[in-house]
This record gives structure tokens, C-alpha cells and sequence, in this order.
């Protein structure tokens, strides 16, 4: 095995911008069509602020990364750190780029300001952690994916997380069936995405 799980750092930038895109849901790419402004929803905040709890999956022989799972301990403090740090370089990038969509300009507000609700306080209580993970499609298939969630999985339990949760695409059935397969249970869903959780408690 060719692949090593590492710790993410600031000079996978680049590397994660690309898989983030290559593996990022269609419709939101049609939304947002610029590698960068789509990375800046879903993970340069990371590669920025939250390199201690994200890994990356690198391929020592090609020397690239080829898949990471992303995440923060406590969600509730990373949303209002990601609205101060990042939702004005959304806006700038946006104007920068000549996006004139009005559909775009909806969605990113949407997301930035997305409202709290009782149903997901609750949760946030729970499964206070939460991850993004993506990996290249040649590279899928061959267990890189529950190296990645088992390592984080370590991490989270050795710094007294109590749970996380993840969001995927109602439409990801690849996404869905890896999910069911790990093990993890479905707490919520709607019509467009479906929340996946695990409680941490009885494994530390």
C-alpha cells in the first residue's frame, strides 16, 4: 500500500482546492463554477484554521494527495469563526469573478447565514464534531476512506469529543452506502441532504 495518512498542512492548499472540486456535488458546481469560491465553502477554512484535527490521504509513490477528510471538534464555534474569517472573501471572491447569478448570490447567502434550529442544537450537543471527507474516484474502493474516518475517529476520542456528525447529498448514493456500511446511523434527513452521526462515548 502505496497510501499514507498524514496530518493535513497549509501546503496541501492547492491539492485540496483541486479534489474538492473534481469531487464536489454537480448542482453546487453549477452554482458556484469557480474551483476556488467552492473551496471556500467547503474546505480552505480548514486547511487555514483547523489543521490539527484534519488529515490528509497521500500517495507516496506519485508524492500527491489523493483524498482528506476534514474536520473541527466543536461545530457550533467553527460556523461563527467561518462567518469572521471567510464569508467576506465569499462575497469579494464572488464580485472578483463577475458572478452576476442571482440563484449564486441566494445560495451563498443561504449557507453563510444558514438559521440554527431546535432540531440541530440538539444534535450539536450530541455529536458536537463534524467532517467533510472526499477522495479521488481512482483512489475509492480500496479502504482509504475508513483509514481516514478510523484515524480521525482516534483523534476525536483522544481529545474527549463525546460525537460527530456529517451531511452528504441526498442524491450520493456512494456517499450514503459508504456511510451505512461504516456503521454510522442516520439521524436526519430531508430532501436534499441526510445527516449521518456517531456516538463516541462507548468507544473511549
Amino acid at each position: 500500500m502505496t497510501i499514507k495518512i498524514r496530518k493535513l498542512d497549509k501546503k496541501d492548499e492547492k491539492s485540496l482546492i483541486d479534489i474538492c472540486f473534481i469531487t464536489g456535488d454537480l448542482f453546487l458546481k453549477e452554482v458556484f463554477p469557480d474551483p476556488y469560491l467552492f473551496s471556500l465553502f467547503w474546505c480552505l477554512y480548514y486547511v487555514w484554521y483547523e489543521t490539527n484535527n484534519s488529515f490528509v490521504a497521500f500517495d507516496t509513490k506519485t508524492k500527491k494527495v489523493i483524498g482528506y477528510i476534514l474536520s473541527t471538534l466543536d461545530t457550533k464555534k467553527q460556523e461563527e469563526d467561518f462567518k469572521k474569517t471567510t464569508a467576506t472573501l465569499i462575497k469579494n471572491r464572488i464580485k472578483e469573478i463577475k458572478i452576476k447569478s442571482l440563484k449564486t448570490r441566494i445560495i451563498a447567502h443561504f449557507i453563510i447565514n444558514k438559521p440554527t434550529s431546535k432540531k440541530q442544537r440538539n444534535l450539536l450537543k450530541r455529536y458536537p464534531a463534524h467532517l467533510h471527507i472526499n477522495i479521488l474516484l481512482e483512489y475509492q474502493r480500496q479502504g482509504i476512506g475508513h483509514r481516514l474516518m478510523q484515524t480521525l475517529e482516534s483523534h476525536l476520542i483522544n481529545n474527549n469529543v463525546i460525537g460527530y456528525h456529517l451531511e452528504v447529498g441526498a442524491k450520493n448514493n456512494l456517499g450514503i452506502n459508504f456511510y451505512k456500511k461504516y456503521g454510522l446511523e442516520l439521524v436526519n434527513k430531508n430532501r436534499f441532504t441526510f445527516t449521518f452521526a456517531r456516538d463516541l462515548t462507548c468507544s473511549s
